[in-house]
């Protein structure tokens, strides 16, 4: 049996189904997989009117190469359906950025502010721990304090600090930076220091909304653990 691939059809014909000569117009004529389907449709009736009864075409030969046509098909217009989906979802996102212009929100930070000898904070934890550190240190890097305290689930932990340092001085108020380490049973658990800032405008780094935080630092929407009025 003959087939499509095959087929015995002159130059011709190839070029009058194509629209010009073979060679030089294929690759610009074909643009897209509607455009290729819509040729081979044209080739294959061709063939069907001018098959030899004695000879007919192999459908399943036929049949597969259909099938491939609709499968390319079928992935452009999935692809087309996709990047309307990103391209509605990112816009979303913008604006939900932009909402958040002038409202503070807490995101990773290490800055931990002592006032009126008060220094409250916040920390993040991956998983349960039974034992937090903090370390307290000043604008030279000088360790003035280490703290224990209490552990709890995953999910994020309060703490304060006196403004007393290891000897029991109090510091001067004032901005201090602060690392948290933690862990369950001896074994090491995530933990993330906190930190309130104000969201001064929203950029765009290649194409996504990014944060301007009031310490001049960027984050995304997914970074922020929580959002205030």
């Amino acid at each position: 049996m003959s087939t499509i691939a095959n087929t015995k059809y002159n130059q011709t014909v190839l070029d009058q189904i194509n629209g010009g000569s073979s060679q030089s117009n294929n690759a610009a004529n074909v643009t897209s997989a509607e455009e290729i389907q819509n040729r081979f449709l044209k080739l294959l009736t061709t063939q069907m009117k001018s098959q030899d009864p004695l000879n007919p075409m192999d459908n399943s030969q036929m049949t597969t190469q259909m099938s491939q046509i609709s499968t390319v098909s079928g992935l452009e217009k999935l692809n087309s359906t996709l990047k309307v989906m990103m391209d509605s979802q990112l816009a979303s996102q913008s604006m939900a950025a932009v909402s958040v212009i002038g409202k503070k929100v807490l995101a990773e930070g290490n800055a931990l502010n002592l006032k009126d000898g008060a220094a409250p904070g916040l920390l993040k934890l991956s998983a349960p721990a039974d034992k937090v550190s903090i370390d307290i240190r000043d604008s030279n890097g000088k360790l003035l304090r280490s703290m224990d305290i209490a552990g709890g689930d995953a999910g994020m932990l309060s703490y304060s600090w006196d403004g007393k340092d290891m000897n029991g001085a109090t510091v001067a108020d004032g901005s201090y930076s602060v690392q948290v380490s933690a862990s369950n049973a001896g074994a090491a658990v995530e933990a993330t220091s906190l930190q309130g800032y104000m969201v001064s405008a929203v950029a765009f780094e290649s194409g996504q909304p990014q944060l301007v935080l009031s310490s001049g630092q960027r984050v995304g929407l997914s970074d922020v653990e929580l959002i205030t009025a």
